[in-house]
């Protein structure tokens, strides 16, 4: 990273870092289940796990919405835990959760969907993204959610959010943010260039990292696993929803400035930046000397 990103993340993103050293294990930096990942998707949740890891992360749990696991491990991460999306809804031991990613439309996935909203924890954060939004939308007159709650949809997925067009969506997006931030009484991103971010009282954010890069397969679900990463290691959801929004893009803009990207870059190519990047930033802070840039 170059000297004046990461002075911009250290001012104005604190919490990427701020790790406790010492005395620490595993269950310290917080435990995620990520739910998704119907037959025939089942990458979604694997990019989400392994952001999550790599976002710092202790333990990550991977609730896969089939009726059988569709493999026994992940041979690139075997650290990720697997189980079905029935099976993990009852774990009680999850930090925060990730809703969405690859989950699908079918009634299996929406009875999946029902079933996390009726025991949700109010207190515990969730990220609802991709197919979760969109049954979200149909359930409507379901669904109460809070500010421990974030939507992060893209466009499109905003619109069926709020019942409108694509191009109502596009012609005001912070508008648009505000709306579906109020519908839904929780946080709301919509993605795209210049992501906006809203708070549950209207409050605006607009992220200016990323590039075209991001328009790729699976760029949503990396940052999905990193924003509940954020969350289960204990930030507060404004910290981690602004900071992951953040990362996720300068990852891209870092990969571009390399020659990796824009075009043909990967949604798992993002993973080890933003780790990169977040271990820089830490180890930024624990120098005390300009030598750190020479």
């Amino acid at each position: 990273m170059k000297k004046e990103q990461l002075l911009h993340a250290i001012t104005h993103y604190p919490v990427l870092y701020q790790r406790k050293t010492g005395n620490t294990h595993k269950g310290t930096f917080g435990t995620i289940g990520i739910i998704g990942s119907a037959e025939g998707m089942s990458g979604a949740i694997v990019l989400a796990g392994k952001s999550a890891l790599k976002a710092g992360c202790g333990k990550v749990f991977l609730g896969f919405a089939q009726s059988q696991l569709p493999l026994p491990f992940i041979d690139s991460a075997p650290e990720l835990m697997l189980k079905t999306a029935s099976a993990l809804v009852d774990r009680q031991d999850i930090s925060a959760w990730a809703i969405g990613c690859g989950l699908g439309l079918s009634a299996n996935s929406e009875n999946i969907l029902l079933n996390i909203l009726a025991q949700r924890d109010e207190n515990q954060p969730y990220v609802f993204d991709a197919d979760a939004l969109v049954l979200m939308a149909k359930l409507k007159s379901q669904i109460s959610l809070n500010q421990h709650c974030v939507l992060t949809p893209h466009p499109k997925e905003a619109a069926i959010l709020l019942d409108c067009t694509l191009s109502d969506i596009q012609n005001n997006r912070v508008q648009a943010a505000k709306e579906v931030a109020k519908l839904y009484h929780c946080w709301a991103i919509i993605k795209g260039q210049n992501t906006v971010i809203t708070s549950p009282k209207g409050e605006i954010t607009i992220n200016t990292t990323g590039n075209s890069g991001l328009s790729t397969a699976g760029s949503g679900d990396v940052l999905t696993g990193i924003m509940g990463s954020f969350l289960a290691q204990g930030m507060a959801m404004s910290d981690a929803v602004k900071s992951a929004v953040w990362i996720h893009g300068i990852a891209a803009d870092i990969l571009v400035e390399k020659g990796i990207g824009p075009i043909g870059l990967t949604a798992s190519e993002l993973i080890n930046t933003v780790r990169d990047v977040r271990n820089q930033i830490w180890r930024l802070t624990q120098q005390h000397n300009a030598d750190y840039f020479e």
